[in-house]
Order: structure tokens, then sequence, then C-alpha cells
């Protein structure tokens, strides 16, 4: 048996019994006795409700209007679904252009960029008339 302590909102601690071995609380026997009788009287009444609906209707064109409809409706549903698909895929392949030509764009601007700032710092790195230019391979001072 396994004892868990719980705290309620006075901050006192209480016992609950959990998983205890007790046997479930037996009916009394009238509520018992009640409760027979109704699910009996249900069960009849229901029986007698399925012996009287074939003389309300027909089964067998109930059964086949029934399949006819609901082949309808999924008809239905299939071309929904293959519209709704092709509308997401349309968005999908426009975001996706979208998004390549802003990617595309930003690469180029920033190249740009680079491009004017590699030749700033380029002509303010010219040297001097009296300047030695270094010798490629030579070792360095």
């Amino acid at each position: 048996m396994t004892v868990v302590r719980l705290s309620d909102s006075r901050r006192k601690r209480r016992e609950q019994r959990v998983f205890s071995r007790s046997r479930p609380r037996r009916l009394p026997p009238w509520r018992q006795g009640l409760e027979g009788f109704l699910m009996v009287s249900l069960g009849v009444g229901l029986l007698a409700f399925l012996a009287w609906l074939p003389r309300r209707f027909d089964a067998l064109v109930f059964v086949s209007e029934m399949l006819a409809e609901l082949i309808g409706g999924l008809t239905k549903l299939l071309s929904a679904l293959m519209g709704l698909g092709s509308v997401l895929l349309i968005a999908a392949v426009l975001l996706a252009g979208l998004v390549c030509v802003l990617g595309g764009s930003t690469r180029m601007v920033r190249a740009t960029v680079r491009l004017f700032s590699a030749s700033q710092s380029s002509a303010r790195r010219r040297p001097l008339a009296g300047e030695r230019r270094p010798v490629v391979g030579a070792p360095r001072r």
C-alpha cells in the first residue's frame, strides 16, 4: 500500500491512500433491480423499433441511395482537396520565387558594395614615387 502525502491550502499534511485493495461498493438491491428493469425495457423498445422500421421504407433503396450520395460526396471532397493542393502549390512556388529574388538582389548589392569598397581601398594604397614595392618571394624584415 502506497501512502501519498498531499498538502492543502492551509499547509497541513494529510494522507490519502492510493491503490488500496478495498473492494468496490456494492449497489443496494433496489437500485440494482431498477437499473436492470430500465435496461430490459430499453432493449425491448430498441428491438421493437427495429422490427417496425422496414414497414416505413425500403431498406435496399435506402442503402443504394446512401451509397450513391457517399460516392458523390467523396468525389466532391477529393475535387476540393485537389483544388486546395493546387492553390497551396502555386503559393509555395510564388514564395520560393520571392525568396530567390530578394536573396539574389541582396547578394548583388553586397557584391557591388564590396567591389566599390575594394576599389577605393586599393586607390588609397598606391605606393608613392620614392617607395619601393616588395619583391615577391623576398624575406620580410
